[in-house]
């Protein structure tokens, strides 16, 4: 094929929107076409690259969603946001570009945020990326209305101006309630010793325009960490959770994998002096290769939704040689249980679910999307091959031992690896001499493993060498069931 990638210097990634050549714009759709790693059930771009998922919300009989989006290529450039709504969370329809940086308040990038009903419109809260002469960087807090019906959007307004307390890198606008209020929470990283981070705001009554500094809600099991990005603060089963990002954390404050982490801590309560009451420790959100910056809701229908951007910073993946990179996981519920966060896929992905097979050792699959849950009992060892050829020579494996409590993902004979500078294989420690289940949700390129019943997640991106990886083979595992999804 002639058609090749821009090189993507500095101003290719920040290029007007409307001055990319339609013919590059064809050609990378044409390019793009080619991939064999698309997802059945799992949102994903046409062209270029998505990251963090935005302004999950409800209004008016629909979810919506929107993605860090980045259209021209496997890059992170002039970001702006990608909308889809779903009656269900399982089927989604795109709405296309919803916020573009066209103005001062976002000349260099719509980032991330979050979004509330407010009235019959939805109100968006982003960071505006900004950048002056000598390409420093100036973060604004933005707010902009946008019609559910038509996708028309109001008029753009700063909310929150650079602070003192802050660098830079201040952004991530979250908003939730509390003590009768609306809230901000929004990650950074203070100035004064350049450690990470969370800044609260706080509305002034009925006016979502209007937002004071309340305080500074500092994370101490988590300040070694540089930065802290993308927070959010839910409430369920009687506690109080906060969920984020912090780069940079070293590994006697949390043991992770990945380049980076997404973490969380569970406390007692948020006060209304915009303190966590009791909080206990950090943990790993996931455990597998693939999450970051996921985003959590408390639902209208009182459940705490969240969803996940499949996919890390600065890492490059297989399905950029076709000109696209990442994806979104599916919509899972939050559930504290002894102050342990639970995730699972909500209740709706069940209608996904064909009529179950039995899997005894062995089954082989016309393609990459299905649900295979089973059981290892205690003090057993178990080996599954997920995303096998026929003559096992590449295969994905996971290892469940019950004696001595762990469970080991390994994708080094995938057979096309990637991000080898942070290891092929991802461990998780469990209680040992106790049966485990366990919930595999597989789609072409995405993987998410369930861990009894969610107390433990494992989500990472899976690239076989071609469409032929269609079988499972298992040993030790009992209750083995295969549901094909179909969408």
């Amino acid at each position: 094929m002639s058609f090749k990638l821009h090189s993507f210097d500095q101003a290719d990634r920040y290029r007007n929107y409307a001055d990319w050549p339609e013919d590059y714009v064809t050609a990378l759709n044409e390019l793009a076409d080619q991939s064999p790693w698309r997802n059945h059930f799992h949102i994903e771009p046409k062209t270029g690259l998505i990251n963090d998922p935005n302004g999950f919300s409800y209004i008016n009989g629909e979810w919506q969603v929107f993605y860090q989006y980045y259209p021209f290529g496997p890059v992170h450039g002039l970001k702006s946001w990608y909308r889809l709504t779903s009656k269900d969370l399982i089927h989604w329809e795109e709405k296309g570009l919803a916020l573009l940086p066209d103005n001062a308040l976002d000349a260099h990038g719509a980032y991330s945020g979050s979004a509330t009903a407010d009235g019959d419109k939805l109100r968006l809260f982003y960071t505006g990326n900004v950048r002056d002469e000598n390409w420093v960087r100036h973060p604004k807090q933005n707010t902009v209305t946008l019609d559910p019906e038509t996708g028309a959007l109001g008029q753009k307004e700063l909310i929150i101006d650079e602070i003192d307390q802050a660098t830079d890198h201040f952004r991530d606008p979250m908003y939730f309630t509390a003590h009768g209020k609306s809230w901000l929470v929004i990650g950074g990283q203070r100035k004064a010793d350049e450690r990470g981070t969370l800044y609260l705001y706080q509305a002034a009554p009925s006016n979502l325009n209007q937002w004071t500094y309340h305080s500074e809600l500092a994370i101490p099991q988590a300040d070694s960490a540089y930065m802290f990005e993308c927070p959010n603060i839910n409430q369920v089963d009687g506690k109080v959770f906060v969920t984020f990002c912090p780069q940079g954390i070293d590994q006697d404050q949390l043991t992770y994998q990945n380049i980076y982490p997404n973490a969380y801590l569970v406390a007692d309560a948020f006060t209304a002096e915009g303190k966590l009451e009791n909080p206990g420790q950090l943990h790993n959100l996931d455990y597998g290769f693939d999450v970051y910056a996921s985003q959590l809701i408390n639902a209208p229908d009182g459940r705490v939704l969240g969803v996940s951007w499949l996919g890390l910073p600065e890492i490059d993946y297989p399905t950029d040689q076709y000109g696209y990179q990442g994806a979104l996981s599916l919509v899972k519920e939050f559930r504290i249980q002894d102050g342990h966060l639970y995730q699972y896929p909500v209740e709706e992905t069940l209608a996904l679910r064909q009529a179950p097979q039995a899997l005894f050792d062995h089954i082989e699959m016309d393609q990459n999307n299905y649900e295979y849950a089973f059981e290892v009992a205690a003090n057993k060892q178990a080996t599954i091959q997920l995303y096998a050829d026929a003559d096992k020579k590449h295969f994905v494996t996971l290892s469940i031992d019950t004696i001595d409590g762990k469970i080991k993902l390994d994708r080094s004979e995938m057979g096309t690896i990637f991000a080898e500078d942070f290891g092929t294989s991802r461990t998780l420690d469990l209680a040992g001499q106790e049966k485990v289940t366990v919930n595999v949700f597989a789609d072409t390129s995405v993987l998410e493993i369930f861990v009894n019943d969610g107390a433990y997640v494992m989500s990472s991106r899976i690239f076989t060498p071609s469409n032929q990886h269609t079988h499972i083979f298992a040993e030790g595992t009992d209750n083995n069931l295969v549901y094909f999804l179909h969408k």
